[in-house]
């Protein structure tokens, strides 16, 4: 019994525009081969002369051997998609293909993954039953959305290259390209935020906690690699001269709700779409950012067209599910606020607000400030704030 083998694995391949073929099929080559056999065959018939009709014969025979072998060459062949990194917007990836070849050594074909007018290809020599290839396609992609993989597909016109033969290994699949993500500094928008709001003393420290992810101070200690600069106490560090922070007791996690407004007209305009891509890149900024910390709670409310509610516990997952949202939105008119805060827990619903739309004049922020009961903090992309720039 043959053991399984793993072949050296061919190059990283980029997925670039290129010419569909026809499912592999040289029917250029096909076409001229068949028609110079016809007319030898039809002239030796016509003159009488055998070696002439031999000759045709032997142009039929080699294009039916072509058909059979190219044939041969794509039998025996599965695949399986590895598993995907995410993929954003604007940054090169690279994810792997796994085939496993059972069929019988010889021949070359060739494997070609297509996305859309993209494909990249790789020619590969059948080592025998059991070979494994595992290639990789590296992609750029410029536009965040969903795209389609079609089905993988294999081809091969092994030896002579009169005929082709494919088989397609895999079926469609599809993948989702995340936004391009703002930079957000973590430390100026807490401050912003807090700043947005307003309210009592009282209120102010409660929303401070919740913010910024502390409680009651606990004690001094010194200056550990790592500590935010906003908890140095540097009326005891002058004293001391040293660094020294302030230590905080049973400090819950940050915790944030982010409304986006994602407002389109009904005849939007390529200015109108450029403030919905930096709403959107602005919106993947925060939630990235946010979640960056430990245990940090965020929920995303989508007021577009496609309402959504996403509130999950801390995690890549629920990250992941909330770039996806905000990827396939394409923007409209708004919906029922009230409705998607009610799907919220209480844990959410009592965070601070942060509103973002692609219009100054959102109507989101007074409906979401009715149901809550309180302000709450708005940002529109038409004015630019400290905390965050646009990619």
């Amino acid at each position: 019994m043959s053991k399984s083998q793993t072949t050296p694995e061919p190059e990283v391949v980029e997925l670039r525009p290129r010419k569909r073929r026809a499912d592999g099929t040289t029917w250029r080559e096909t076409i001229f081969w068949l028609l110079a056999a016809g007319i030898l065959l039809f002239t030796g018939i016509l003159k009488g002369i055998n070696l002439v009709i031999v000759l045709a014969y032997l142009l039929v025979g080699l294009w039916v051997l072509n058909l059979w072998l190219a044939g041969r060459a794509v039998r025996g062949l599965t695949a399986r998609r590895l598993p995907r990194p995410p993929i954003q917007a604007g940054i090169p990836t690279e994810w792997p293909i796994e085939i496993r070849d059972d069929g019988p050594a010889g021949g070359t074909w060739v494997l070609e993954e297509r996305v859309g007018d993209a494909s990249a290809s790789w020619l590969i020599i059948r080592r025998g039953t059991g070979a494994v290839f595992r290639p990789r396609v590296r992609a750029t992609f410029p536009r965040r959305g969903k795209y389609t993989i079609e089905p993988l597909a294999t081809r091969s016109s092994y030896p002579f290259g009169l005929i082709g033969r494919s088989t397609q290994i895999l079926p469609p699949d599809e993948l989702v390209v995340l936004p391009k993500s703002a930079r957000v500094d973590s430390e100026r928008l807490r401050k912003w935020l807090f700043r947005a709001w307003v309210g009592g003393d009282e209120e102010r420290r409660r929303l401070r906690r919740i913010v910024e992810g502390e409680a009651e101070i606990h004690g001094l200690r010194d200056y550990r690699s790592g500590d935010p600069p906003r908890r140095v106490h540097w009326k005891v560090t002058a004293r001391r001269n040293r660094l020294t922070v302030r230590e905080y007791e049973d400090a819950a996690p940050p915790r944030l709700l982010i409304i986006v407004d994602p407002w389109l007209p009904p005849r939007p305009k390529a200015p109108d779409r450029e403030r919905l891509e930096a709403l959107i890149s602005l919106a993947a900024g925060v939630c990235r950012q946010w979640r960056r910390e430990a245990g940090a709670r965020l929920a995303l409310v989508m007021a577009g067209p496609k309402p959504l509610a996403i509130d999950g516990p801390p995690g890549p997952g629920t990250t992941e599910r909330m770039l996806i949202a905000l990827a396939l939105e394409d923007g409209g008119d708004g919906s029922d606020i009230a409705r998607l805060l009610g799907e919220l827990s209480r844990a959410a619903l009592v965070a601070p607000v942060l509103v973002l739309s692609s219009r100054p004049d959102s109507p989101v922020v007074k409906a979401a400030g009715r149901y809550l009961g309180r302000h709450v903090a708005f940002s529109h992309v038409d004015k630019r704030e400290a905390w965050y720039s646009l990619p």
